[in-house]
């Protein structure tokens, strides 16, 4: 499985204050296909010690892409301002997944 086109998304933002120290994500994007199926998530870490070694794909293809927090603004402008979008896992890489783009002409520019 190349690449997965990503046709929804939804988001989870946390807060909950001082309470928050111990639950390891400041955001979570669940990536969907068309019918709302969950085809992965972008899970955004408050810490760098939580990040995990790798990215995953299970047996269901569901890919987990793991980033900081601070990264979430450029992951939230894909999603929300290009077309298509894909969610891919490369296992050549070192088990590590992305949210990419297709190739653009270049000076494309966005719409007025």
């Amino acid at each position: 499985m190349p690449f997965v086109e990503i046709k929804k998304y939804d988001v989870a933002y946390y807060a909950g204050g001082q309470n928050a120290a111990g639950y390891p994500y400041r955001a979570i994007i669940g990536l969907r296909n068309e019918e709302d199926g969950l085809i992965g998530a972008a899970y955004f870490h408050r810490n760098p010690k939580t990040l995990p070694v790798t990215d995953t794909r299970k047996v269901s293809g569901y890919i987990s892409c793991h980033y900081l927090a601070e990264d979430y603004p450029q992951v939230l402008d894909l999603l929300r301002n290009e077309k298509p979008v894909y969610v891919e896992f490369e296992a050549q890489l070192g088990n590590m997944a992305n949210i990419r783009t297709s190739a653009e002409p270049v000076g494309e520019g966005e719409a007025d």
